[in-house]
């Protein structure tokens, strides 16, 4: 390659020596230097992007490694008290899902991918089933004191 020449196990390149790794070696008195201090400066600049780059891809795999574990937990969590049977009956689309994820093997059977399912809708509604819970203590209430009206009669 023009402008490199072998010089003891080191390498001149734009009037720069570097050894074999590209790393700088020694400096020549070839006018020339500040090109070779340029192109230094960016194969220094490359080596800290790349750097960079690896740490931000071991962060994420890092993130990613407890985010599939969070999601294990929920799995195992959704699955774990699985005391009562429910037949229900879906649509076409929600059939789909839960054998889609049966299948992947994900869970080890529709029953599981329905449970897992039917579990995280009741936890992402959880403000709404608190609002039927106080309704429902509301009615409670309100059937008590009509039965102590009725009593009374």
């Amino acid at each position: 390659m023009e402008g490199r020449q072998q010089h003891d196990e080191s390498i001149v390149y734009e009037g720069q020596v570097v050894d074999s790794e590209g790393g700088p070696f020694m400096q020549t008195q070839d006018p020339e230097v500040d090109k070779g201090a340029g192109l230094n400066n960016l194969a220094s600049s490359v080596r800290e992007v790349a750097q960079k780059t690896g740490e931000v891809i071991n962060k994420a795999t890092e993130q990613l490694g407890k985010a599939t574990e969070s999601i294990g937990k929920a799995i195992d969590s959704a699955l774990a008290a699985r005391d009562h049977v429910v037949m229900v009956r879906v649509n076409d689309e929600a059939l789909r899902k839960i054998e889609a994820l049966a299948q992947s093997g994900i869970f080890k059977s529709r029953s599981e991918a329905a449970a897992f399912l039917i579990s995280e809708g009741v936890k992402s509604q959880g403000e709404l089933f608190d609002r039927i819970e106080q309704k429902i203590s509301e009615i409670e209430r309100l059937k008590s004191e009509l039965r102590g009206i009725v009593k009374e009669s």
